[in-house]
C-alpha cells in the first residue's frame, strides 16, 4: 500500500509543476496582451491547451488511485491524515505545496482573464460599427426603408 500512496505523492507534485507551467503561461499571457504581440499570445494558448490535456490525463489517473486507496471522498487538504504514519508529513507537504501552486495559478489566470477581457472591450469601441452616430441622425441600424 505504501507504494501507491508514494506513487499518488508523485502524481499530486506533477500536477504542482504543470500548474507552475500554466501560471508561468499566464503571465506571459498579461505580458503580450499589454505589449500587444498577438503572436505571443497565439504561442501561450497552445501552450495552454497542451497543458490542459495533461491535466485531464493526470485527472483520471488521479481518480483512479484515489479508488484504489478508498479515499473518494476525501477532501484533498484532509488527505494527509489517511496516509500511513511515516509518510503524514510527506503527505502534508506536497498536498500544501499543490495548493499553492493552484493559488498562484488561479491569481495569474484571473490577472490574464482580465487584462485580455479589457483589450477585447477596448477593441470593442475602436470598431465603426460600435461607435455612437453623430448627433441627430439615427442609428444605421434603426433606418428603414419605406419605398417598399
Amino acid at each position: 500500500m505504501s507504494d501507491l500512496h508514494t506513487e499518488f505523492l508523485a502524481l499530486l507534485a506533477e500536477l504542482g509543476g504543470i500548474l507552475g507551467n500554466l501560471t508561468g503561461i499566464a503571465r506571459k499571457k498579461v505580458e503580450a496582451t499589454r505589449q500587444g504581440d498577438l503572436e505571443v499570445l497565439n504561442q501561450c494558448m497552445k501552450e495552454e491547451q497542451v497543458f490542459t490535456l495533461s491535466l485531464k490525463t493526470l485527472e483520471r489517473k488521479r481518480a483512479g488511485m484515489l479508488s484504489q486507496l478508498q479515499l473518494e471522498q476525501v477532501p484533498l487538504n484532509q488527505l494527509w491524515e489517511h496516509y500511513p504514519q511515516g509518510m503524514k508529513g510527506q503527505a502534508r507537504e506536497t498536498i500544501e505545496d499543490l495548493h499553492t501552486q493552484y493559488q498562484a495559478y488561479e491569481s495569474a489566470a484571473t490577472a490574464a482573464r482580465t487584462i485580455m477581457e479589457r483589450a477585447l472591450r477596448d477593441i470593442e469601441r475602436m470598431m465603426p460599427e460600435n461607435q455612437a452616430p453623430p448627433p441627430g441622425e439615427a442609428p444605421k441600424k434603426l433606418r428603414t426603408d419605406f419605398r417598399a
